[in-house]
């Protein structure tokens, strides 16, 4: 992960979160196709304000 400012607040207390929902993970799947393998989602936040700077999934080649 890169460490770089929030655009928001300028801290550079960047750090990684993974998406998820009350009743579990959050998954992405490839658009329409649904029985391939999904991906879950990450993001990168900024601790001290709650800025979210990136959502990203972790294992792209399973949406392919």
């Amino acid at each position: 992960m890169n460490q770089h400012a929030c655009p928001k607040c300028n801290s550079q207390d960047i750090q990684k979160g993974v998406m998820g929902a009350t009743v579990g993970q959050v998954y992405m799947y490839p658009d329409k196709n649904f029985q391939k393998t999904p991906s879950t989602i990450s993001t990168e936040y900024c601790r001290n304000c709650g800025y979210i700077l990136s959502f990203y999934v972790d294992t792209p080649e399973n949406l392919g």
